[in-house]
């Protein structure tokens, strides 16, 4: 009975003690100690806290600390007078550690909070605290944190660079001290979405390092995966992490679109520090282009710098932006013009410099792909240099190069391209002239030097040259109406309903300001040879040539007119020269004899034989005749035929020299029947 009093009375004191305890509690004036939390704060951190709002504790077995309306200061040096400013904090702390001078958070609650982080010019954070004037409290283990609507906003010192985060959601949990973090997070960045979950480091760990990350998210389209680890996550040095990246649809970041419309594919491993990275071991998809390597990124003293390395299966320019510019009759001007005046618009490119080398089994670029290709460019200050582009084109070869430079304007350009063995019709169809041609093997030479305006600008300025030569093939007779008119029907000899038989071609032009002086045209059909000279003004689009042509067919030799070809390039006309028209046969070699060997001639003409002419008698005419140029007239040229122009082609051609030399005499005798032959045909030609 007496030890029965003796408990009760015990229960009654703890009980008593108590609610003494908690009135006590309740009846405590916590906003009088907002000085004191204030000055450990200083302590602590050495910036300010000002707490505005009540400070109030709620009684439980983890009891509940709430505060409003708080601000904490920047550094010394910051931008903003803030760092950190939130309008609600609910804290549940553990009691029994407090007793060992630890802070154990059960759970933190912040609603509407706005962080400010930035970094001095020399790349210092606003996160890094001084000593302040005295020690250091201890840091508080959270095990669960709630965030309910809060920003985050960036300036960087060095670039002047602001970026902003908002967050709408952020959940992370731990287990106790020094475990990882199960972190859960909604946000909105740029006017883009970004989820992330998974597990991070400790809390020492943002700090302390190395950082452990192992994540899974979405940013706008793109969902990721990371993972490794951060050396110095406070400076955001030492990553080594494995990362990936995947669309299915379109991507854009506020402004900034991706090309294409996907799906997008990227994976590697990223490393880096100090302003420098690398995603080596990388491999990606961008629509139906893949591609594997490596990828650079450097910080860079006056612009970021990006190096790739990269090697493709299938590489596809539509895919990166880069859509083909065909011309054609349904895609020329509309203005009566040949070459189109659209402006081009060249961006300065003077934001990064780069090197690239990226090699693909195919590449397309318009209908016809490059097999086995290789482009190297390189860019520095704005100057873009295509250092090569090479490839099998259809059975052929293909290499490109050249120079842009994008600070001047309009940028000048300097393009060198050439095509070797090369099907006619990929060819032809990028210069406009779709199915004018067909041959197995084309050979191209272009090196051009212009403004980079517009077409039109960069033709009415250019200088450089062009060679196009073709063996064996089929001319559309469309396109021989057109440009031969009455020669037609001696040209098409041999040919099809459809097109003309063609023995070889080949043209050679060299442009000068705006100007494409002929060195020499020369084109074979079975039913006759046509040389050509003269000129284009590219500037104004007019044409300027003669075409002298040699029959093979005797009983068609009164069709063999010379002709002369002007107007415009969309609209020529064909005549025929009145004052050519009296020379026949000796007349046209003595005015080939500017640009072709007479041994080379015959062998094309039907006049002679030569032993070695070389896959194509076109262009070996033609090369022999520069050769043979030095002399001062036509006539010179024949007279020192023997020993110069003829040296080496063999005894046919100097059988055709010496009957050219005849026939040279008696062009005065035969005056009067060359113009009655020569009026024959134009009666037949033209019906009067």
């Amino acid at each position: 009975m007496r030890l029965k009093t003796i408990l009760a009375g015990l229960l009654m004191l703890v009980v008593g003690l108590a609610a003494t305890l908690v009135a006590i509690v309740k009846s405590t004036d916590f906003n009088a100690y907002k000085d004191l939390i204030a000055a450990q704060v200083k302590s602590a951190t050495g910036r300010d806290l000002v707490l505005a709002g009540n400070v109030e504790l709620g009684i439980s077995l983890t009891p509940t600390l709430t505060v409003s309306q708080v601000t904490f200061r920047n550094a010394d040096w910051g931008t903003e007078p803030t760092m950190l400013k939130f309008d609600r904090l609910d804290a549940q702390i553990e009691l029994i550690p407090l007793i060992s001078n630890e802070i154990v958070i059960r759970k933190l609650v912040l609603a509407d909070a706005d962080v400010f982080l930035e970094t001095n010019a020399e790349g210092v954070g606003n996160w890094v605290m001084g000593d302040g004037e005295g020690g250091s409290a201890p840091l508080p283990h959270v095990g669960e944190v709630q965030i309910e609507r809060l920003s985050i906003r960036s300036h960087d010192g060095e670039s002047d660079v602001n970026r902003r985060v908002d967050i709408d959601s952020l959940t992370a949990r731990t287990s106790g001290p020094g475990s990882p973090i199960e972190l859960a997070l909604r946000a909105a960045m740029g006017g883009e979405t970004f989820s992330a979950e998974g597990q991070i480091g400790a809390l020492r760990q943002f700090t302390q390092g190395p950082l452990p990350l192992d994540l899974k998210g979405t940013a706008g389209a793109i969902a990721f995966t990371v993972g490794g680890q951060v050396a110095d996550p406070a400076q955001f040095e030492g990553i080594d992490v494995d990362l990936s990246l995947a669309a299915d649809g379109e991507v854009k970041f506020g402004d900034f679109k991706l090309p294409g419309t996907g799906p997008y594919r990227l994976a590697g491993h990223l490393t880096g520090a100090k302003g420098q990275y690398k995603l080596s071991t990388a491999s990606g998809r961008m629509g139906e282009s893949d591609f594997t390597g490596d990828l650079e990124y450097a910080r860079g003293q006056t612009r970021p710098f990006i190096g790739l390395r990269l090697a493709s299966t299938k590489l596809d320019s539509k895919d990166f932006g880069l859509e083909p510019v065909l011309s054609g009759p349904d895609k020329g001007p509309k203005d009566g013009r040949a070459f189109s005046a659209e402006p081009w618009v060249v961006p300065q490119l003077d934001m990064l410099d780069a090197d690239m080398v990226w090699t693909a089994q195919e590449f397309a670029h318009g209908p016809y792909p490059l097999k086995n290709a290789s482009i190297e460019l390189h860019l520095r200050d704005g100057k873009l240099q295509l250092t090569n582009v090479t490839g099998n084109l259809v059975d052929g070869r293909l290499s490109a190069g050249g120079t842009l430079d994008t600070m001047l304007t309009p940028p000048p350009l300097l393009a060198r391209i050439r095509a070797d063995d090369v099907a006619a019709v990929p060819l032809l169809e990028t210069m406009g002239l779709a199915g004018v041609l067909q041959a197995k093997n084309a050979n191209l030479e272009v090196e051009l030097a212009g403004p980079a305006g517009s077409l039109r600008n960069l033709l009415a300025d250019a200088n450089g040259s062009v060679l196009f030569e073709t063996g064996s093939g089929r001319l559309r007779n469309s396109f021989v109406r057109l440009l031969f008119a009455n020669l037609f029907n001696l040209i098409s000899i041999g040919g099809s309903q459809d097109a003309s038989q063609v023995n070889c071609l080949v043209a050679r032009f060299d442009i000068k300001n705006g100007i494409a002086q002929s060195r020499g045209l020369v084109l074979d059909t079975p039913g006759a040879t046509v040389l050509g000279s003269g000129n284009i003004d590219l500037r104004n689009e007019r044409l300027d040539l003669h075409l002298d042509t040699q029959s093979k067919q005797v009983n068609l030799a009164n069709l063999a007119v010379p002709m002369n070809v002007g107007g415009s390039l969309s609209s020529p006309n064909v005549v025929p020269d009145p004052i050519g028209a009296v020379e026949n046969t000796a007349g046209f070699a003595t005015r080939a004899a500017n640009f072709a060997t007479f041994g080379a001639l015959a062998a094309v003409t039907g006049l002679g034989e030569s032993n070695d002419l070389g896959p194509n008698p076109c262009r070996s005419a033609l090369d022999a005749g520069i050769k043979a140029g030095k002399s001062a007239t036509p006539g010179q040229k024949i007279i020192e035929g023997g020993s110069q122009v003829i040296e080496g082609v063999g005894e046919g051609a100097g059988q055709v020299i010496e009957g050219v030399g005849e026939g040279a005499k008696s062009i005065g005798k035969e005056t009067g029947k060359a113009l009655e032959s020569i009026g024959d045909g134009l009666n037949d030609l033209f019906g009067n």
